[in-house]
């Protein structure tokens, strides 16, 4: 039992030394196009922001520059709900983000850096809100009252999604990160119910953040 103690703490130590902690903050765009059973696509957009932190783990062993980046934020956002009747419908969302990405830094020189990353998220909306004024209509849940206002149609949505992303940027003084980013979503956030006018909905993330690695 001493011996698997003493391992573990040392291999724990060794991935410390190798690793550092990024914390971050930004903006977050999120495109989603809607289609529904005739095959008409309606576009919305949601803003927001998100922060979370990652954790920097160096592989030089394998190729110099190269890092796995596996983190967590949070992210909220707000917009507006297609509908065919163009009613005033708010939506809002809250989700937990885990990024498990790859990256690959060059040095520039001694004071600047640029890096390119890659690999999947995965997303669990936490919350997801229609709102009309005086109402909050929760889409996560199966059965909601929302149909009431969209027109008759019931409607909710899946919390889970995967994502894969691209992003590049710049590392100031080994301190400061600056990263542009976009993800493509796999899976249809449409939740299957019997009666509904909605076929897919397919979301594209495009975020601005800013990091600093401790």
């Amino acid at each position: 039992m001493k011996k698997f103690i003493v391992i573990a703490a040392a291999l724990l130590l060794g991935f410390q030394a190798k690793a550092q902690i990024i914390a971050d903050a930004g903006l977050v765009v999120a495109f989603e196009k809607t289609r529904d059973l005739k095959g008409d696509s309606f576009p919305s957009t949601m803003t927001g922001l998100y922060a979370g932190a990652n954790y920097y783990y160096n592989l030089d062993e394998y190729l110099d520059g190269l890092a796995f980046l596996p983190g967590l934020n949070l992210s909220a956002l707000v917009g507006h709900h297609w509908n065919r009747v163009h009613r005033d419908i708010k939506v809002s969302e809250v989700a937990l983000n885990i990024p498990l990405q790859a990256s690959y830094t060059y040095e520039l020189n001694e004071n600047l850096k640029v890096f390119g990353q890659t690999g999947p998220t995965v997303q669990l909306a936490l919350s997801y809100k229609a709102k009309t004024p005086g109402s909050a209509f929760p889409m996560l849940k199966r059965n909601n009252d929302f149909y009431l206002i969209n027109d008759g149609i019931p409607e909710a949505r899946q919390p889970f999604n995967i994502y894969w992303g691209f992003a590049a940027g710049t590392e100031i003084k080994d301190m400061l990160r600056i990263e542009l980013g976009v993800d493509f979503g796999f899976f249809n956030l449409r939740r299957k119910l019997d009666i509904t006018d909605v076929d897919r909905i397919k979301r594209t993330y495009l975020h601005l953040g800013v990091g600093y690695l401790f």
